[in-house]
């Protein structure tokens, strides 16, 4: 592992461009075992992106060793946050809008385990838990976060320039959490170092 320092705090990056990072918000030294000041959750933000698979398929590695639970955390736009950037009442309840996040969130899990079984016959899962929650990513996953012993972000990594820099959830998230934040590239990329 390289450190760099390109990013608030002390970052680390293994050989695949994944980088971790005690976030900015931290208070107390994050053990990286179970020291007794964190749950054992390792929390991963997930979306429709190539990024948010690799930072799922990195999570659950990472809950596995941790024997921890592995917390997969989908953020949503609600019916009321939608009818007031349009500026017209939304027909939808919530509840169906968190339904239908949760089991899109939930297939992407259930792919990704399937695959996981396969690479690693008779290894056992650490148990998962899928949320989604109504708000915006950065706020939502650092809230989700709170006590964890990981929160686990994928990047985007559209192009050479979007390579280099952090998005805008990322950067939310390593000024905000209050945990170690580890950011995952997409699988394939290259690094540029």
């Amino acid at each position: 592992m390289t450190t760099t320092g390109d990013v608030a705090g002390d970052v680390k990056e293994d050989a695949t461009g994944t980088a971790t990072e005690l976030a900015e918000a931290a208070t107390t030294a994050a053990p990286d075992v179970d020291g007794g000041r964190r749950d054992q959750r390792v929390v991963v933000g997930l979306d429709d992106s190539v990024g948010a698979r690799a930072a799922l398929r990195h999570a659950l590695a990472e809950a596995r060793r941790r024997d921890a639970t592995l917390e997969v955390v989908t953020a949503f736009v609600s019916p009321e946050q939608l009818a007031a950037i349009v500026g017209i009442p939304i027909a939808v309840e919530r509840a169906e809008v968190a339904a239908a996040a949760e089991a899109a969130a939930r297939a992407v899990v259930d792919e990704v385990l399937a695959a996981d079984r396969v690479e690693h016959p008779g290894v056992s899962e650490p148990p998962v838990v899928v949320r989604a929650v109504a708000g915006d990513p950065g706020p939502v996953l650092t809230a989700a976060s709170t006590g964890a012993a990981r929160l686990v972000l994928g990047h985007r990594g559209r192009g050479l320039a979007a390579t280099a820099t952090l998005g805008s959830v990322g950067w939310w998230c390593l000024r905000h959490a209050t945990c170690p934040v580890t950011v995952v590239p997409p699988a394939g990329r290259r690094r540029l170092s």
